[in-house]
C-alpha cells in the first residue's frame, strides 16, 4: 500500500513538472517569434519612417503602439517564466484531500506557489487561492472556505506535507495538525541565509489570518521578536497582488522599511514567489526629498544616546515620542501661527473708460479673512490658500477677462500674494518658533536631529504640502514604534489607502512607551490592533533569556532546544571572539557581532580584521558575508545563527537604554548566544553559565 501510494505521488509530481517544462517551453517559443516581430517592426520603422508619418500621424501612432504592445507581452512572458522556473524547483508542499458537504468526490488538493494547470484539470492550486486557506487554519476534520462570500464546508481527510528539492521528491508524512512541529523545527533549526527567505509552507494559523485580511482592513500588528511580523506584511503584499491583481500592482504598494540594508535583506521574498519587488523607501529618503537637508540617521542619534544617555536628551525624546507633543504642534499650527494671517484689500483694474473711470475686481480685506478662517476652516494652510486664490482667480474668468487656461498662472500669482499676508512663513522660523514656545533652547544645526524631522516635514506640509507625489493603493509600515506620533500623522495625512502596519513596542530603543500607547495609535490610523505573542525565531533557551531580561512573561515559543546563552569573562576578548566564531560557530553561515555603538563596532573590526575574515557592516552589500560587525541599531529586524555581544561590563551595560539594546541584540540570534567581557560583567545580565578563560 505505501509503495502504491509513494508511485502515485511520484506519478504526480512527474505529470506536473512536464506540464511545467512544456508551458516554459511554449513561452520561450513565444519570446523568440516576438523579438523578430520587434525586430522587424523597428527595422520597418526606421526604414520606412517619412511614409508611415505622412500620413496624418495616423500610422506611426499605430506602429509605436503596436510595438508597445509587442514589448508588454514580451515582459509578461518573461515575468511569466521566471515564476515557472521556480516552480520547477519546488511545485508544490502540501495537499490536503476535501470532501465537500453532500458531495461523494474527494479533492485532491496540491499547494504550491502558483496554480498549475491542464486542460481544465489543476494538478496545484496557489497558496492564496480561498481554497488553499483550509491548509493554514484546520487540522482534519471539520473545515471551511469562503469564495464569492459562500462558504464551502466539508471535511479534510488528509493533510500532507513534502519535500521537494529541485524537483525531485526526497520525503513526504501525513499529520492531523497545520504546520507538524516537525517539519517546523526542521525549517526553524536550518542556517539563515543573507536574504530573508518566503515562508509559504510554514505561515501559522494567526500569521494566515492577518494575510488574508480584506484589503480595506486597516491592521496594526503589536508582534514580539521574531513572531514572523516582516513576513506577514510581504506575504500579505503577494495575496492582495493575487486577489487583486486587476486593481493592484507591485508598483502601487508602498512599503516603508528601517534603513537600505533591511531592504536588501528583505528583497528576495516577492521574487520567491513570482512576484515583483514593492516600491520601498525610508522614512528619512521622504524626509531629504522634500527639506531638501541633511537629516540625522537613526543609527546616530542612538549612537549618541547609547554613547552618553544625558538625562535632558532621553527626556526630550520621550516627549516628542508622545501624542501629547503632536496635540501641541498641531495646536500651535491651527491658533497661535494661523491668527498671524493678516489679509489687506486686494483691488484689480480690468478695464479703463474713455472718462478715465475704471472698472475694478476687488476683494475686500474682510471677504478673505471670512473665507480663511470659517469658510475653509480645518483645513491646513496650504489648503486654505489654494482655495482661496483659485475663487479669487475665477471671478476673472466668471467676468470673461481671463480664460479658464489663463487662470493657473492667475492662481498661482493670487497664492504668492496671500502668502505674503503671513508675516512668518518660513519652515525653518516657523520650527524655531515652536520650539521655543515648547521650552528647548534653539541650537543652530547644519543638518535636521532625528527627532525633529517629523515637525519639520508636518510644519511643512501644513504650510505648503509636499512637493512629491508619495501615492499608493496600499502602504505597509515596518517597525512602526521607532516612528513618533508627528510621524504617524503624517503617515494618515499622505496616505488615505488602506494599511498594515507592524512592528514591536519591547524592542524600542530610545523610549519605553506606555501600555496604552499601541492602542492610542491603532485608533489613530484606524487600525484593528492584533497581538502575536509567541516567537519562532530563538531556541527556547535564547527567548526565555531575552525576556527574562526584559520583563516578559506570556511570550510562547516553539519547542526548539539549544545552547543556554553564555558569558565569557576573558582576558583577551578578541582572542575569545575569534575562538568561538572558529569552534562554537563553525558550522553556521551567519555570525553577527554586534555592538553598542559605531565607535565600539569600528574598534572591534579593528582588532578583529587581521585575524579573522570579518566585514564592517555599512552597505546593503556587506550583508552577503559570514561574519559581520554591527550596531544594534542596524541589526534590528535582522535575524544571524550565531549572535556575540562584545564590551558586556558592568561599565557599558548598566541602565534602561542598554537593557533595551541588549535585548534586541540578544533576539537577533537563531541557534546561539555569547557575551564577552573583559572587565566586571554587566549586572543586568543574569542567570547565565559563565565561563571564564
Amino acid at each position: 500500500m505505501l509503495e502504491q501510494e509513494k508511485k502515485v505521488e511520484k506519478k504526480h509530481l512527474s505529470k506536473t513538472i512536464e506540464i511545467l517544462k512544456t508551458k516554459i517551453e511554449t513561452n520561450s517559443q513565444e519570446l523568440d517569434l516576438m523579438k523578430k516581430q520587434l525586430k522587424l517592426g523597428i527595422t520597418n520603422l526606421s526604414e520606412n519612417f517619412y511614409e508611415i508619418s505622412k500620413s496624418d500621424g495616423l500610422d506611426l501612432s499605430t506602429t509605436f503602439s503596436s510595438l508597445a504592445d509587442i514589448e508588454s507581452f514580451e515582459s509578461d512572458i518573461l515575468k511569466e517564466n521566471k515564476k515557472l522556473h521556480l516552480q520547477l524547483k519546488t511545485p508544490y508542499f502540501a495537499r490536503i484531500d476535501f470532501q465537500e458537504k453532500n458531495r461523494k468526490k474527494i479533492q485532491k488538493i496540491y499547494i504550491g506557489i502558483g496554480t498549475v494547470s491542464k486542460n481544465k484539470v489543476i494538478y496545484v492550486v496557489d497558496w492564496r487561492a480561498p481554497i488553499s486557506s483550509m491548509y493554514y487554519d484546520y487540522n482534519l476534520g471539520q473545515a471551511e472556505y469562503i469564495i464569492q462570500n459562500k462558504s464551502h464546508s466539508g471535511q479534510i481527510l488528509l493533510k500532507r506535507q513534502y519535500k521537494i528539492e529541485d524537483g525531485q521528491l526526497l520525503s513526504y508524512f501525513d499529520t492531523d495538525m497545520t504546520i507538524n512541529d516537525e517539519i517546523l523545527q526542521e525549517i526553524l533549526s536550518h542556517n539563515v541565509s543573507t536574504k530573508m527567505k518566503q515562508i509559504v509552507s510554514s505561515i501559522q494559523k494567526e500569521q494566515n489570518s492577518i494575510v488574508r485580511k480584506d484589503k480595506d482592513n486597516n491592521i496594526l500588528v503589536q508582534g514580539v521578536a521574531g513572531s514572523g511580523k516582516t513576513s506577514i506584511a510581504l506575504h500579505r503584499a503577494a495575496y492582495l497582488l493575487y486577489k487583486h491583481r486587476g486593481q493592484i500592482k507591485s508598483k502601487d504598494i508602498l512599503i516603508i522599511s528601517p534603513n537600505n540594508i533591511f531592504s536588501s535583506y528583505i528583497s528576495d521574498v516577492l521574487p520567491e514567489l513570482g512576484e515583483d519587488n514593492l516600491v520601498e523607501t525610508t522614512f528619512e529618503q521622504i524626509a531629504r526629498a522634500e527639506l531638501k537637508k541633511p537629516i540625522q540617521s537613526r543609527e546616530n542619534m542612538l549612537d549618541e544616546i547609547a554613547s552618553n544617555p544625558k538625562q535632558s536628551v532621553l527626556e526630550e525624546i520621550s516627549y516628542k515620542s508622545s501624542y501629547e507633543y503632536l496635540d501641541n504642534l498641531l495646536r500651535f499650527l491651527k491658533g497661535p501661527f494661523l491668527e498671524t494671517f493678516t489679509p489687506q484689500n486686494l483691488s484689480y483694474i480690468v478695464s479703463e473708460k474713455l472718462d478715465n473711470s475704471v472698472e475694478t475686481i476687488d476683494f475686500p480685506a474682510e471677504q478673505t479673512k471670512e473665507l480663511f478662517f470659517k469658510t475653509f476652516k480645518g483645513l491646513d494652510l496650504y489648503e486654505r490658500i489654494n482655495k482661496i486664490a483659485w475663487q479669487y482667480a475665477m471671478v476673472f474668468s466668471e467676468q470673461r477677462h481671463y480664460t479658464k487656461e489663463q487662470n493657473k498662472g492667475l492662481r498661482d500669482r493670487f497664492k504668492k500674494i496671500l502668502y505674503k499676508f503671513l508675516p512668518i512663513r518660513d519652515v525653518n522660523k516657523v520650527f524655531e518658533i515652536f520650539m521655543a514656545r515648547e521650552g528647548f533652547s534653539n541650537t543652530k544645526k547644519t543638518n535636521i536631529g532625528y527627532m525633529d524631522k517629523g515637525t519639520y516635514l508636518a510644519i511643512k506640509y501644513f504650510l505648503y504640502g509636499f512637493d512629491h507625489d508619495f501615492s499608493a493603493k496600499y502602504l505597509i509600515i515596518d517597525e512602526m514604534q521607532d516612528f513618533t506620533p508627528v510621524e504617524i500623522y503624517l503617515f494618515k495625512k499622505l496616505w488615505s489607502c488602506p494599511c498594515l502596519v507592524v512592528g514591536d513596542v519591547h524592542q524600542c530603543i530610545e523610549k519605553n512607551p506606555s501600555s496604552e500607547y499601541l492602542q492610542i495609535t491603532a485608533d489613530f490610523l484606524g487600525c484593528n490592533l492584533i497581538e502575536l505573542n509567541k516567537t519562532y525565531r530563538s531556541t527556547k533557551e535564547i527567548a526565555k533569556f531575552a525576556n527574562k531580561l526584559i520583563g516578559l512573561n506570556d511570550i510562547e515559543f516553539v519547542n526548539r532546544s539549544g545552547k543556554e546563552p553564555c558569558l565569557y569573562i576573558s582576558s583577551n576578548q578578541i582572542l575569545t571572539i575569534k575562538n568561538l566564531i572558529e569552534n562554537e560557530c563553525k558550522r553556521y553561515d551567519h555570525i553577527a557581532i554586534i555592538c553598542k555603538c559605531n565607535k565600539e563596532a569600528k574598534e572591534i573590526y579593528k582588532n578583529l580584521k587581521d585575524k579573522l575574515d570579518c566585514v564592517l557592516l555599512e552597505q546593503p552589500e556587506d550583508y552577503n558575508n559570514r561574519v559581520l560587525i554591527t550596531t544594534c541599531a542596524t541589526a534590528k529586524g535582522i535575524e544571524f545563527d550565531a549572535v556575540i555581544i562584545p564590551n558586556t561590563s558592568e561599565d557599558n551595560y548598566n541602565n534602561t537604554i542598554d537593557k533595551n539594546i541588549l535585548y534586541v541584540s540578544s533576539t537577533r540570534a537563531l541557534h546561539k548566544l555569547f557575551f564577552v567581557t573583559e572587565n566586571i560583567p554587566s549586572l543586568l545580565i543574569k542567570d547565565i553559565d559563565i565561563i571564564k578563560e
